[in-house]
């Protein structure tokens, strides 16, 4: 791996597709729900929509994919459906390696994610490792969603660290974005999802997936 975790104040970890196997299930319960409001969403869509906070995808949503009626009602039915579904959300492969092994060493770390609070909670829920992320921010906490940098600042803001000494873990464009944006080091893992040519357009420290944590 080219980077050193220990060697950071802080990690700051996505959850999506980074922690949690979320996305494939977002993405199924979003594809559902938007028949009822006109729409349809082709398996391509998945990537376009990977990452992007609530204001993003709406727009795209309704210019793209065809939803009508109000966005309110339809990301009502969206969060009740994905709370239930989260609940049986597997872990990223070597996600639990990772928080424990930062927790042992006593190295600061929290979650930034572009997810409400209640899927945070209902994500986490299973996860006996998820005791040891705290400090959680959630898109709710912060003016601007990744791709701005606003969570990962308010992370590091609430650890004490200065962001542009942080380790953020990251699985999409817009996370990664935000990530640089707040003036962290970004390892990007691409989980096959996003092609490694686009993720090394953003940063130089790209993984397929996250490795095995054998540091500490």
């Amino acid at each position: 791996m080219p980077l050193d975790p220990r060697s950071f104040a802080a990690i700051l970890f996505d959850m999506d597709g980074t922690l949690i196997d979320s996305e494939p299930i977002w993405f199924a319960v979003m594809r559902s729900v938007i028949t009822d409001f006109g729409g349809d969403l082709p398996d391509h869509a998945h990537v376009e929509l990977h990452g992007i906070d609530r204001a993003a995808t709406t727009e795209l949503l309704r210019n793209r994919y065809g939803l009508t009626g109000p966005a309110e009602r339809y990301w009502d039915r969206v969060s009740e459906e994905l709370v239930a579904a989260l609940a049986s959300a597997n872990a990223m492969p070597n996600a639990a390696s990772w928080v424990e092994s930062a927790a042992t060493a006593g190295q600061p770390r929290a979650l930034v994610s572009n997810s409400p609070r209640s899927m945070i909670r209902a994500s986490l829920a299973r996860h006996d490792w998820a005791r040891h992320l705290p400090v959680r921010i959630s898109v709710e906490d912060v003016p601007h969603g990744k791709p701005e940098p606003d969570g990962y600042l308010l992370a590091a803001q609430r650890l004490g660290v200065d962001a542009r000494k942080t380790l953020v873990i990251e699985d999409s464009e817009a996370g990664a974005r935000a990530a640089l944006a707040a003036g962290a080091t970004c390892l990007f893992v691409t989980n096959g999802v996003v092609a490694e040519e686009r993720a090394r357009r953003i940063t130089r420290h790209v993984v397929a997936q996250l490795p095995d944590l054998d540091l500490y």
